[in-house]
Protein backbone atom coordinates (compact mmCIF):
# COMPACT_ATOMS: atom_id res chain seq x y z
CA UNK A 1 0.00 0.00 0.00
CA UNK A 2 1.38 3.41 -0.91
CA UNK A 3 2.33 5.86 1.82
CA UNK A 4 -0.09 8.46 0.42
CA UNK A 5 -2.99 5.98 0.42
CA UNK A 6 -2.21 4.95 4.00
CA UNK A 7 -1.90 8.57 5.13
CA UNK A 8 -5.37 9.22 3.69
CA UNK A 9 -6.78 6.22 5.57
CA UNK A 10 -5.09 7.28 8.81
CA UNK A 11 -6.35 10.84 8.49
CA UNK A 12 -9.84 9.64 7.59
CA UNK A 13 -10.03 7.49 10.70
CA UNK A 14 -9.10 10.49 12.86
CA UNK A 15 -11.70 12.64 11.12
CA UNK A 16 -14.39 9.94 11.37
CA UNK A 17 -13.73 9.48 15.08
CA UNK A 18 -13.65 13.22 15.78
CA UNK A 19 -16.66 14.28 13.70
CA UNK A 20 -18.58 11.05 13.23
CA UNK A 21 -18.94 9.38 9.87
CA UNK A 22 -22.01 11.31 8.74
CA UNK A 23 -20.50 14.73 9.54
CA UNK A 24 -17.07 14.02 8.05
CA UNK A 25 -16.40 15.30 4.55
CA UNK A 26 -13.79 14.62 1.88
CA UNK A 27 -12.60 18.20 2.48
CA UNK A 28 -12.00 17.33 6.15
CA UNK A 29 -10.03 14.24 5.12
CA UNK A 30 -8.07 16.29 2.57
CA UNK A 31 -7.10 18.86 5.21
CA UNK A 32 -6.15 16.21 7.77
CA UNK A 33 -4.13 14.11 5.32
CA UNK A 34 -2.50 16.88 3.31
CA UNK A 35 -3.55 15.04 0.15
CA UNK A 36 -5.24 16.74 -2.74
CA UNK A 37 -8.87 15.99 -3.49
CA UNK A 38 -7.72 14.41 -6.75
CA UNK A 39 -5.32 12.15 -4.88
CA UNK A 40 -8.08 11.00 -2.54
CA UNK A 41 -10.34 10.19 -5.50
CA UNK A 42 -7.43 8.47 -7.26
CA UNK A 43 -7.35 5.90 -4.44
CA UNK A 44 -11.00 5.85 -3.35
CA UNK A 45 -14.39 6.36 -4.97
CA UNK A 46 -15.52 8.53 -2.06
CA UNK A 47 -16.09 8.63 1.67
CA UNK A 48 -17.94 5.28 1.83
CA UNK A 49 -15.05 3.51 0.07
CA UNK A 50 -12.60 4.94 2.59
CA UNK A 51 -14.78 3.84 5.50
CA UNK A 52 -15.21 0.34 4.07
CA UNK A 53 -11.45 -0.01 3.56
CA UNK A 54 -10.73 1.02 7.16
CA UNK A 55 -13.43 -1.34 8.45
CA UNK A 56 -12.21 -4.32 6.41
CA UNK A 57 -8.63 -3.77 7.58
CA UNK A 58 -9.82 -3.61 11.18
CA UNK A 59 -11.85 -6.80 10.77
CA UNK A 60 -8.81 -8.61 9.34
CA UNK A 61 -6.60 -7.39 12.18
CA UNK A 62 -9.02 -8.70 14.82
CA UNK A 63 -9.10 -12.06 13.06
CA UNK A 64 -5.28 -12.23 12.85
CA UNK A 65 -4.92 -11.49 16.56
CA UNK A 66 -7.52 -14.11 17.49
CA UNK A 67 -5.83 -16.76 15.34
CA UNK A 68 -2.38 -15.89 16.72
CA UNK A 69 -3.62 -16.59 20.26
CA UNK A 70 -4.96 -20.02 19.32
CA UNK A 71 -2.90 -23.09 20.15
CA UNK A 72 -5.55 -25.62 19.12
CA UNK A 73 -8.85 -25.84 17.27
CA UNK A 74 -10.98 -27.01 20.19
CA UNK A 75 -14.33 -25.25 20.66
CA UNK A 76 -13.17 -23.85 24.01
CA UNK A 77 -9.92 -22.51 22.58
CA UNK A 78 -11.61 -21.01 19.54
CA UNK A 79 -14.34 -19.28 21.54
CA UNK A 80 -11.91 -17.90 24.10
CA UNK A 81 -9.42 -16.67 21.51
CA UNK A 82 -12.15 -14.88 19.55
CA UNK A 83 -13.01 -12.97 22.73
CA UNK A 84 -9.38 -12.37 23.70
CA UNK A 85 -8.52 -11.34 20.14
CA UNK A 86 -11.41 -8.88 20.07
CA UNK A 87 -10.37 -7.40 23.41
CA UNK A 88 -6.67 -7.13 22.53
CA UNK A 89 -7.40 -5.59 19.15
CA UNK A 90 -9.91 -3.09 20.56
CA UNK A 91 -7.65 -2.11 23.44
CA UNK A 92 -4.72 -1.49 21.08
CA UNK A 93 -6.68 1.15 19.17
CA UNK A 94 -9.85 2.28 20.88
CA UNK A 95 -10.63 4.86 18.19
CA UNK A 96 -10.51 2.18 15.51
CA UNK A 97 -12.73 -0.10 17.58
CA UNK A 98 -15.33 2.63 18.09
CA UNK A 99 -15.28 3.45 14.38
CA UNK A 100 -15.60 -0.27 13.54
CA UNK A 101 -18.65 -0.51 15.76
CA UNK A 102 -20.23 2.62 14.29
CA UNK A 103 -19.78 1.28 10.75
CA UNK A 104 -21.04 -2.19 11.67
CA UNK A 105 -24.30 -0.63 12.90
CA UNK A 106 -24.55 2.03 10.18
CA UNK A 107 -24.13 -0.63 7.46
CA UNK A 108 -27.51 -2.05 8.44
CA UNK A 109 -29.25 1.00 6.99
CA UNK A 110 -26.75 2.69 4.65
CA UNK A 111 -26.70 1.20 1.14
CA UNK A 112 -23.30 2.79 0.45
CA UNK A 113 -21.81 0.54 3.15
CA UNK A 114 -23.33 -2.71 1.85
CA UNK A 115 -19.86 -4.28 1.54
CA UNK A 116 -19.49 -4.14 5.33
CA UNK A 117 -22.83 -5.86 5.71
CA UNK A 118 -21.81 -8.50 3.15
CA UNK A 119 -18.49 -9.26 4.88
CA UNK A 120 -20.19 -9.33 8.29
CA UNK A 121 -22.92 -11.65 7.07
CA UNK A 122 -20.41 -14.01 5.47
CA UNK A 123 -18.37 -14.21 8.68
CA UNK A 124 -21.53 -14.73 10.73
CA UNK A 125 -22.69 -17.56 8.47
CA UNK A 126 -19.27 -19.25 8.54
CA UNK A 127 -19.20 -19.05 12.33
CA UNK A 128 -22.71 -20.53 12.49
CA UNK A 129 -21.55 -23.59 10.54
CA UNK A 130 -18.65 -24.07 12.95
CA UNK A 131 -20.90 -23.63 15.99
CA UNK A 132 -23.41 -26.16 14.65
CA UNK A 133 -20.59 -28.68 14.16
CA UNK A 134 -19.73 -28.21 17.84
CA UNK A 135 -23.38 -28.78 18.76
CA UNK A 136 -23.28 -32.08 16.85
CA UNK A 137 -20.07 -33.02 18.71
CA UNK A 138 -21.86 -32.35 22.00
CA UNK A 139 -19.32 -29.68 22.97
CA UNK A 140 -21.69 -26.71 23.18
CA UNK A 141 -25.34 -26.11 23.99
CA UNK A 142 -27.86 -26.33 21.19
CA UNK A 143 -29.20 -22.81 20.76
CA UNK A 144 -29.83 -20.55 17.78
CA UNK A 145 -26.55 -19.10 16.48
CA UNK A 146 -27.65 -15.46 16.86
CA UNK A 147 -28.17 -16.13 20.58
CA UNK A 148 -24.91 -18.06 20.96
CA UNK A 149 -23.00 -15.32 19.14
CA UNK A 150 -24.54 -12.63 21.34
CA UNK A 151 -23.60 -14.59 24.46
CA UNK A 152 -20.05 -15.21 23.23
CA UNK A 153 -19.01 -11.75 22.02
CA UNK A 154 -21.85 -9.47 23.13
CA UNK A 155 -20.59 -8.92 26.68
CA UNK A 156 -17.10 -8.18 25.34
CA UNK A 157 -18.41 -5.62 22.84
CA UNK A 158 -20.38 -3.95 25.63
CA UNK A 159 -17.38 -3.95 27.97
CA UNK A 160 -15.08 -2.51 25.32
CA UNK A 161 -17.48 0.34 24.56
CA UNK A 162 -17.44 1.25 28.26
CA UNK A 163 -13.86 0.47 29.32
CA UNK A 164 -12.08 3.66 28.29
CA UNK A 165 -9.83 4.58 31.21
CA UNK A 166 -10.54 1.48 33.29
CA UNK A 167 -7.61 -0.16 35.02
CA UNK A 168 -6.28 -3.51 33.82
CA UNK A 169 -8.81 -4.14 31.05
CA UNK A 170 -6.70 -7.08 29.80
CA UNK A 171 -7.39 -8.97 33.05
CA UNK A 172 -11.10 -8.40 32.58
CA UNK A 173 -10.80 -9.75 29.03
CA UNK A 174 -9.65 -13.07 30.47
CA UNK A 175 -12.78 -13.19 32.63
CA UNK A 176 -14.92 -12.39 29.59
CA UNK A 177 -13.27 -15.17 27.58
CA UNK A 178 -13.83 -17.69 30.37
CA UNK A 179 -17.45 -16.58 30.74
CA UNK A 180 -18.04 -16.84 26.99
CA UNK A 181 -17.03 -20.49 27.10
CA UNK A 182 -18.91 -21.21 30.32
CA UNK A 183 -22.19 -19.85 28.94
CA UNK A 184 -22.24 -21.99 25.78
CA UNK A 185 -20.42 -25.17 26.79
CA UNK A 186 -22.45 -28.31 27.17
CA UNK A 187 -22.86 -29.10 30.86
Amino acid sequence: MSDRRQSILDAALSVFVEKGYSSATIADIRRASGATTGSIYHFFGGKPDIAVEIWKTANTEWEKIAISKRSSETPKEMIQTVVLGLAEWALQDRALFLFYEEMRIRALTDPELVEILTVSKQGFEEAEVVYQSWVKMGAVRDMPWPLASALIVGPTYDYLRKCGGLERPEVNAIHLAESAWDIVRQS
